[in-house]
């Protein structure tokens, strides 16, 4: 890859999911512009695993990928019967019985905090997640949550809202893991 930024085929390097030693042995070989890998206000274990110091340390990047705990934390899911037949979260343990039950009581908590602030529930979450010097990258298919989304940038995140997110919404809060134990154990080589 680092030659085909030399030769100008490629921009820069980016890795997605990886741990902290790989990202190292990645970044000595040639520079990583950025890491790919979920965070939101429902997943923080790059806080923890040694991801995010190791970003910060090397100047790397992060890209949030589900920064709005794949859409739960927008406040419109309401049942796990909210979801198509063939949706994704269907066999995600988040949105599965008592997590889901439990998951949903954050998503209420954050969705008060925001209506406190008059910001929706994901435009906090968002700005949360820029906050910590991320970009995050939300998904949607329709105009009017791109721009709900985009108005997001314009937040003031104070010190006084970190802490009632933080109160509200701890590292580790997410009942259950972020994909089924077979898929758990490819992320972060």
């Amino acid at each position: 890859m680092g030659e085909l930024v030399a030769e100008g085929k490629a921009g820069a390097i980016g890795l997605s999911e990886v741990a902290p030693d790989t990202v190292r042995r990645a970044h000595a070989v040639h520079a990583v512009t950025a890491v790919q890998t979920e965070y939101s206000l429902f997943e923080r274990g790059i806080e923890t695993d040694g991801v995010a110091d190791t970003l910060d340390e090397l100047g790397i990047g992060l890209v949030a990928y589900s920064p709005l705990g794949r859409g739960f934390l927008s406040g419109a899911i309401t049942s796990p019967e909210d979801f198509a037949p063939d949706d994704f979260r269907r066999t995600d343990p988040r949105f599965q019985g008592l997590n889901f039950e439990r998951n949903l009581d954050v998503v209420r908590e954050v969705g008060r905090l925001a209506a406190a602030k008059k910001v929706t529930a994901s435009q906090l979450a968002l700005a949360w997640v820029m906050h910590q010097g991320a970009v995050p990258i939300p998904g949607t298919k329709r105009r009017r949550y791109l721009e709900e989304n985009l108005a997001a940038t314009d937040i003031v995140i104070t010190d006084e809202d970190l802490a009632a997110i933080e109160a509200v919404a701890p590292q580790g809060i997410a009942a259950g893991d972020r994909y089924a134990p077979e898929l758990m154990s490819t992320l972060n080589g």
